[in-house]
């Protein structure tokens, strides 16, 4: 028999948190899944706990791979999938016990949309990026007007880096169908891969559920895949940017305008987490104006629908004024990140 949900988790070096994760699916009040661990050549033991779940439970399947990253282990995943719904959860992370039980209730109350959008909560903190949609059904006139507009980057209190809704996969499911038309097609992106996908995915949608019921629970964690150093930021980021552009670029000026912001907006980023490496703004300031050359990430964004405020700030890398491009970063540091 079909199950309603089919729920994927890539799974490397999770060892500590991985049977919280798997119990807390387990234990949910809606039964009717299946559920994927794709155990992504981990050298911890990780692999040995995910056959033990599967030799106890006819609803868990154990997938073993050599190890290619969180990407390719999802779409392993995904290839195995037979629900009629999808969800990811990193193996980091869990749910809250009537997690898919709200989300059937979701579907089946609204003549099955092809995506439901839910809201998060963190193990410790507050969330930075909470669901700012307004809780509804959409359809495709709805999306047209009140969501595609301003979904990757709402622009209209005249600052960057405010989203209608997370881009994390795993506030998200969608019909199989719907998930594997658009799944992310260029392994080499590592940084941003939900956002390389999550808005195609809606953008694609026909009709869209947003619910603001805090469902999931993000464990944030000190190696977090942004969380670190990357010396190639500027490289990885380039191909979020040609991924974006390729797949959603052209198709509305709003889109344009977002990704365009978007990008201006991990411009920011990219010189705040060089400084605060550093600690130097002369070194932090050579080493960005090194990776903007060698990327050729900033030639591509346009200062046309930035916010007043971004557009000297982006002609002061685009002309190459990198050590003052750096102290205005560091000028708008918090004292906790400084």
């Amino acid at each position: 028999m079909t199950p309603f949900f089919s729920i994927i988790i890539p799974i490397y070096k999770a060892e500590a948190y991985l049977r919280q994760c798997v119990d807390s699916i387990l234990a949910q009040s809606c039964g009717d899944f299946e559920l994927i661990l794709v155990e992504d050549g981990s050298p911890d033991g990780s692999g040995a706990i995910c056959d033990e779940y599967a030799a106890r439970d006819s609803r868990v399947l154990a997938v073993h791979q050599a190890n290619a990253g969180p990407t390719p282990a999802r779409r392993n995943g995904l290839d195995r999938a037979r629900g009629r719904y999808v969800c990811f959860v990193d193996a980091d992370d869990w749910v809250v016990p009537h997690w898919l039980e709200t989300l059937r209730g979701h579907i089946q109350r609204n003549n099955e949309p092809d995506m439901v959008l839910y809201d998060l909560t963190r193990d410790v903190g507050k969330v930075k990026q909470p669901m700012r949609a307004q809780e509804g059904f959409y359809d495709k006139t709805r999306l047209e007007a009140e969501i595609y507009p301003y979904m990757l980057m709402d622009m209209r209190q005249g600052r960057l880096g405010v989203e209608l809704f997370p881009a994390y996969l795993w506030s998200k499911a969608g019909k199989r169908e719907l998930i594997r038309a658009h799944f992310i097609r260029d392994d080499r992106i590592t940084i941003f891969e939900d956002t390389s996908m999550a808005y195609e995915c809606v953008y694609s949608a026909s009709t869209v559920y947003i619910s603001r019921e805090k469902l999931y629970v993000y464990r944030r964690l000190a190696q977090s895949n942004l969380n670190h150093y990357r010396p190639k930021y500027f490289h990885e980021l380039r191909l979020v940017q040609d991924y974006l552009m390729e797949n959603l670029g052209g198709k509305d000026p709003a889109l344009d305008r977002q990704i365009n912001g978007f990008c201006m907006y991990r411009v920011i980023s990219g010189i705040a987490n060089e400084y605060l490496t550093q600690k130097s703004l002369v070194r932090a300031a050579a080493n960005v104006r090194r990776a903007l050359n060698e990327s050729g990430f900033v030639k591509r964004i346009r200062f046309a629908g930035l916010p007043a405020f971004y557009k000297p700030f982006l002609l002061l890398v685009k002309c190459r004024c990198c050590l003052l491009a750096t102290w205005a970063v560091k000028m708008r540091l918090t004292p906790e990140e400084d």
